[in-house]
């Protein structure tokens, strides 16, 4: 068969990938409200990950007000070692 190609994968399993031409067919109008809908997406996703990014901070600011800190690398090895002896 053409435009396919055939691969195994393993000893119970082949891959099969095909390839076909596609066309597409575009209005003036569609590519505007496609834009406008992406654009909107992108606004939301942007607002959303600037929000996680607040709530952080103020997690890290109550941290700091709680005295809070970070463990130190060398903490983390002793205390990994006397678990695993």
């Amino acid at each position: 068969m053409e435009n396919l190609q055939i691969t195994k994968q393993d000893d119970n399993t082949i891959n099969v990938v095909k390839t076909m031409p596609v066309s597409f067919a575009f209005t003036p109008e569609y590519l505007k409200t496609q834009r406008e809908a992406i654009l909107k997406s992108k606004q939301d996703f942007c607002d959303a990950r600037d929000k996680e990014i607040e709530e952080i901070d103020f997690y890290l600011s109550e941290m700091t007000k709680l005295g809070v800190v970070e463990k130190t690398k060398e903490v983390e090895e002793v205390v990994e070692k006397v678990i695993n002896e």
